[in-house]
């Protein structure tokens, strides 16, 4: 081979060797980021129970209970209460919710407690979703202590035989110094998701 071919032949390597070198490391790159933010609508709900607890309660009494459920947040929401009632006597022992027939304990409800709320097993639905701002009408109005249930009392004496004084204590029994309390649990929900959360069928509009 002579020296030009032999030349060129090396031009031609070298080209080869140069462009192999610049494809490998000559290239474009390009790279983007995208935030993407969802913000949601705040859900606040406020409860607001109105009731102070008596120390004599008697029999024939009543005491005024209310409670009633706001929505304060952005979304619509549903409401439903339901309760739970226990006596004890004054030695923390249970006692039976009646007596004879008769409830110790009478729940008076809310007088528009049927247009407003709709009863399924233990739970009391409001009807109506709540929009922001909307309350809800308390289910119970107050609790009256039954003034025909029976306080069993009992008399134990003591005598003095050296003053010649006799002693006679009476006590109470039963509901007459036992503590009557009433649990009320008030549940909320997102409106359009309540049947699922709930796993009812109760239509509230």
């Amino acid at each position: 081979m002579n020296r030009k071919k032999k030349n060129a032949l090396y031009a031609l390597i070298l080209l080869a060797v140069v462009g192999l070198i610049g494809g490998t490391f000559a290239y474009f790159t390009s790279e983007d980021t995208f935030a993407n933010i969802f913000r949601t609508k705040p859900y606040k709900m406020e409860v607001t129970e109105t009731f102070e607890s008596p120390d004599d309660w008697t029999p024939g009494t009543t005491t005024n209970k209310t409670i009633v459920a706001k929505n304060t947040g952005d979304v619509d929401a549903a409401v439903r209460v339901s309760y739970t009632e226990k006596w004890v006597d004054s030695s923390n022992a249970n006692l039976p919710l009646e007596s004879g027939g008769k409830r110790a304990a009478i729940i008076n409800f809310a007088s528009d407690l049927n247009t407003k709320w709709t009863k399924d097993g233990n739970y009391y639905y409001y009807k109506t979703k709540l929009t922001k701002g909307q309350s809800t009408s308390s289910f119970i109005e107050s609790v009256t202590f039954n003034k025909d249930i029976d306080i069993t009392a009992t008399t134990s004496c003591t005598e003095d035989t050296v003053a010649h004084t006799k002693t006679c204590t009476t006590s109470t029994t039963g509901y007459g110094g036992g503590t009557y309390t009433l649990t009320i649990k008030v549940e909320t929900v997102q409106f359009d998701q309540y049947k699922a959360a709930w796993s009812t069928n109760v239509a509230i509009s």
